[in-house]
């Protein structure tokens, strides 16, 4: 068995309780524990008609307590402005403050919340320190499962996992609060869970993660790939979802390759200019040709070379040599079905978390 796979068996699904044929509410409620190693996270972002953006993020337990039992609830909220300033805030509570729904996304820190179902989701987040919004998420297409389950395993016994369940396009209407205004804002945005027993640094040697909008189209991937330890096995998710009907048209089942052009940036590591990826399912004679291309360098998290020494010693031990990127890009899929090409192309965001060293076995 695989060191890393996608649980997408009749007796994974068993196991893990689910209906792999259609997604329930009680999916997006909590799906883990508080024990030490494990996390979660319900996310939003969006990318407003005005240009702004914005993100907030609803997590059990602190990030600096992982390995530590019991929760921590915090909170955070990132607003760029449409003149391209930051407004932030992080918040945390105690496990008496805070309420975490099992039945639905239904989450309270404090007096930050976050209600919905897949179809609807309310976000607010006081603007206890200034910042602040108050939105509504409407879906446009369906929840997207990779493999019908949204679980990626871990080990030669599955003794780890790590997820994401999301739904990848939303109409946002609301209101976003800073600089002591509410500014009323529309846009699209983004929304996933997940959950996990094992830290991304211990688990991922890198990944490529964001969500294309075309006129067609939406598109997502999270392209993970392990390291070392899991074999640096390559866990794609990929979907394609039909803007007029919402439906999944195509998903990948894992057999994929891709040719990637590289460049080196300011922290010395060579990072993919161009990623093109080919999807064709075992089996199928449709093949799907996604290309992310970037423009420009919109955040460079240099976690190792802003380390001090006590950290870097201890990334040193891990063997690790942890990068964040973010980009602002081109992207573009193709569906190739016998003699039919379908072909459509937009804007969008992605990001790619380098947390190995250098390694030609991991496929960058």
């Amino acid at each position: 068995m695989a060191k890393a796979r996608v649980m997408d068996t009749n007796a994974d699904f068993e196991k893990l309780g689910i209906d792999p044929t259609k997604v329930q509410t009680w999916e997006d409620g909590r799906r883990d524990t508080d024990e030490a190693g494990h996390n979660e996270v319900w996310y939003f972002d969006g990318i407003l008609d005005d240009g702004g953006k914005f993100m907030v993020a609803f997590r059990p337990k602190s990030p600096y307590k992982l390995n530590e039992a019991g929760d921590e609830p915090n909170t955070n909220i990132m607003i760029t402005t449409p003149n391209g300033e930051t407004k932030q805030d992080f918040q945390s509570y105690s496990s008496e403050e805070a309420y975490i729904g099992n039945d639905k996304c239904d989450l309270k820190f404090g007096p930050h919340t976050a209600v919905g179902d897949f179809k609807n989701y309310d976000v607010h987040f006081e603007p206890v320190n200034g910042v602040g919004l108050d939105l509504h998420f409407e879906a446009l297409v369906d929840p997207f499962r990779q493999g019908n389950s949204a679980v990626v395993a871990l080990g030669d016994n599955d003794e780890y996992h790590y997820t994401d369940l999301n739904v990848p396009k939303n109409k946002v209407t609301g209101t976003l609060i800073y600089d002591g205004e509410k500014h009323e804002v529309t846009g699209l945005g983004y929304h996933d869970h997940q959950w996990m027993n094992i830290h991304p640094m211990n688990a991922w040697h890198h990944w490529l993660w964001g969500h294309l909008y075309t006129d067609k189209y939406t598109v997502m991937i999270y392209d993970f790939v392990s390291n070392e330890r899991f074999g640096f096995e390559r866990v794609p998710f990929f979907g394609i979802e039909d803007n007029e009907t919402g439906h999944v048209v195509y998903m990948t089942d894992g057999n994929v390759t891709l040719d990637s052009e590289l460049t080196t940036n300011s922290t010395g590591k060579a990072f993919p200019k161009t990623s093109k990826y080919t999807f064709q399912n075992e089996g199928d004679n449709k093949k799907v040709i996604f290309t992310v291309k970037w423009r420009d360098e919109i955040e460079i998290r240099d976690m190792y070379g802003d380390a001090n020494e006590q950290q870097k010693a201890g990334y040193d031990q891990m063997g690790i040599n942890p990068v964040y990127m973010r980009y602002y890009a081109d992207g573009d899929v193709k569906i190739i079905d016998g003699d039919e090409v379908d072909q459509s192309s937009g804007d969008m965001i992605y990001e790619y978390n380098y947390l190995g060293k250098e390694d030609e076995r991991a496929d960058v």
